[in-house]
């Protein structure tokens, strides 16, 4: 797949899906906050999955791993999807959106025996403002990639993201980060939000913007 750089986004669309995801953050600070604090009080899960996966420490792939994909994904955008790439920006405001309203509404207990991550100094500086100890329903690092995969064009680009948010969906089971309710529904919503936003929130994004969308 070439670079596209046959037509470029306007500034106007990129004030618009910078400002959405930037005000979405901020909601999912809130958001996470709140999930800490009601997870601290909640029970723990049965899970019949957990039982049956090795428990391995999965804290390098967690952060670094998830950095790394966070890279990929704003190279990937600006490379290979330069004249959407506020639109991405817009439909990850979306998902973190309703993430933040699904983390309020199921608080729970992180599974006991979770991997550690505390003192990494990458998460202590950068991770700890993305993501949270409770902040369970529904996985971020098997949804981020996972609409990446959804949004983008290019074949081989759209399967790198595959291969990673199934693999951040090991590293979050196996690391005893999430249940495997939050990584299998992970999956579920994120398609449904794409379709939602694709198919009704773009109105708004195309009246902010003036352009309408591919």
């Amino acid at each position: 797949m070439k670079p596209d750089d046959n037509r470029r986004a306007t500034a106007r669309e990129y004030l618009v899906g910078g400002t959405a995801l930037a005000a979405a953050l901020v909601v999912n600070q809130f958001a996470g906050r709140m999930a800490d604090a009601a997870g601290e009080n909640a029970y723990t899960s049965p899970d019949l999955l957990l039982g049956w996966l090795p428990h391995w420490d999965t804290s390098v792939l967690f952060i670094y791993g998830f950095t790394f994909l966070l890279a990929w994904l704003f190279y990937a955008g600006f490379r290979y999807e330069r004249r959407r790439a506020p639109r991405i920006l817009w439909a990850y405001a979306v998902l973190v959106v309703v993430r933040s309203f699904f983390i309020i509404l199921t608080p729970m207990r992180t599974p006991p025996d979770h991997a550690v991550v505390a003192g990494d100094p990458l998460f202590a500086i950068f991770g700890r403002f993305l993501t949270f100890k409770h902040d369970l329903f529904f996985s971020s690092h098997t949804a981020t990639p996972f609409l990446a995969f959804l949004l983008f064009r290019g074949p081989w680009v759209r399967l790198s993201f595959l291969a990673i948010s199934l693999l951040m969906a090991a590293t979050v089971l196996i690391g005893r980060f999430h249940y495997s309710i939050d990584v299998f529904a992970a999956f579920f919503i994120t398609y449904a939000v794409h379709k939602l936003e694709a198919h009704k929130i773009q109105r708004v994004y195309e009246l902010l913007t003036g352009v309408r969308r591919d």
